[in-house]
Order: C-alpha cells, then sequence, then structure tokens
C-alpha cells in the first residue's frame, strides 16, 4: 500500500480543508476520500496524477514516503504561518533546495497534463476498446471531425469512451470527439514502474510532430 493516503490527509491539514472540501477539488465524494485516509481502498491513477499536479507535488514523494509539512507549505499558506509559526521554521533553505532538486519525470509529468484535455483509464467498470485491457490510462485531446480520419477517433458519453464509427451520431451535449495522443499501460509490470518511461516516449512523439 502507498503513503497516499497519509500524505492527503496530512495535505488538508495543512491547507485547511475538509474531506469534502478536499474531495469537490477532484470531483470524488468525501467517503472516497475517508476510504484512502483510512487505507480502505486505494486511489486511481488518474486521481494520483490530479492530486500531484494540483499541489504540485513529487509524485515519487506522494506515494512512497511520509510528506513533510515544508513539503507542503507555500506563499498561499501565509496566514497559517501567522498562526503557526513553527511552520516558518520548517520552510528554510533546505526545502526549497529539495523542490529544486525535482525530478525530470515529475516536470515531464506536468507537462504532459498540461498539454492533454482528458486522461481516461479503463475500469472493470468502463468496457474496453480492443486494443487495451483494464488498468490502461489514456492521453487524449478534443478532435475535429472534420480535418480527422474518423477510424482513429473515440467518443466520450458521459464518463465512458468508445470507438467512433462512421454512422455513429455525435450531436449530443453530453458527447465529445478525442483523439488519443498517448497511453500507459499496465501489460507485464507494475503500474508505477514503466509510467515515466511512457511519459517521457508521449514526450518525445509530441516533439516530433
Amino acid at each position: 500500500m502507498s503513503f497516499f493516503g497519509t500524505n492527503i490527509k496530512k495535505i488538508r491539514q495543512v491547507k485547511g480543508l475538509s474531506q469534502k472540501a478536499f474531495a469537490d477539488l477532484f470531483d470524488l465524494n468525501r467517503g472516497v476520500i475517508s476510504s484512502y485516509e483510512e487505507g480502505r481502498a486505494e486511489p486511481k491513477i488518474e486521481t494520483i496524477l490530479k492530486v500531484a499536479n494540483y499541489f504540485n507535488l513529487n509524485l515519487d514523494k506522494l506515494l512512497t514516503e511520509t510528506l513533510q509539512v515544508n513539503q507542503l507549505v507555500s506563499v498561499s499558506d501565509i496566514d497559517q504561518l501567522m498562526l503557526f509559526p513553527e511552520l516558518a521554521i520548517q520552510n528554510t533553505k533546505e526545502a526549497k533546495a529539495d523542490q529544486e532538486k525535482d525530478t525530470p519525470n515529475a516536470a515531464i509529468l506536468q507537462k504532459i497534463l498540461a498539454s492533454v484535455d482528458l486522461v481516461y483509464e479503463f475500469t472493470a467498470d468502463k468496457p474496453l476498446l480492443l486494443q487495451y485491457q483494464y488498468g490502461d490510462i489514456l492521453f487524449l485531446n478534443k478532435a475535429d471531425l472534420t480535418a480527422e480520419n474518423h477510424n482513429t477517433l473515440c467518443l466520450h458519453t458521459n464518463g465512458t469512451l468508445q470507438q467512433l464509427t462512421d454512422n455513429q451520431p455525435t450531436k449530443s451535449k453530453t458527447q465529445e470527439i478525442y483523439k488519443v495522443v498517448g497511453y500507459v499501460s499496465t501489460a507485464e509490470k507494475n503500474i508505477f514502474a514503466g509510467i515515466f518511461e511512457r511519459l517521457e516516449h508521449l514526450e518525445r512523439n509530441a516533439k516530433n510532430k
């Protein structure tokens, strides 16, 4: 089990967020956050990526060690620093050095999340597309039907992704057209073991276009 639950609880405490307020940031419910913090459930990869991106955290540290207060305090927390001066003591040059040593992988992750419109994970309650398996994560960008081959596009409807066909109606307000620009596969390896390798590959492909 990762340190994710312990760390999001610490993030909430430092930021002054209730479980519901934290859940609302990521379109989750309070019960889900409670289950993460108590170790009764593990988060989806998409949720982990969103939390790391939102709070500008090192993904490796978020999952493999207990975060320290000085890693979470920022200029926006000035009111808390006034109320709890001991936090200011911990926000030292060492903390800044840790941020500057942030791994290249974290920088890549930030770029990827900033450049895609949708991150979609195939979970057991969602239908699979032919070439993927449960646990795979797709990175998608919105596509123009008039400029793209329909056979390369996907239709996103009410949280579900399916392959677009030539005769498929696409005028509903709940439907959006996307094109897959990259993915992370869980095949033959741990979900975290190859994630950065895939992200680096995706970035290289983007630069070559």
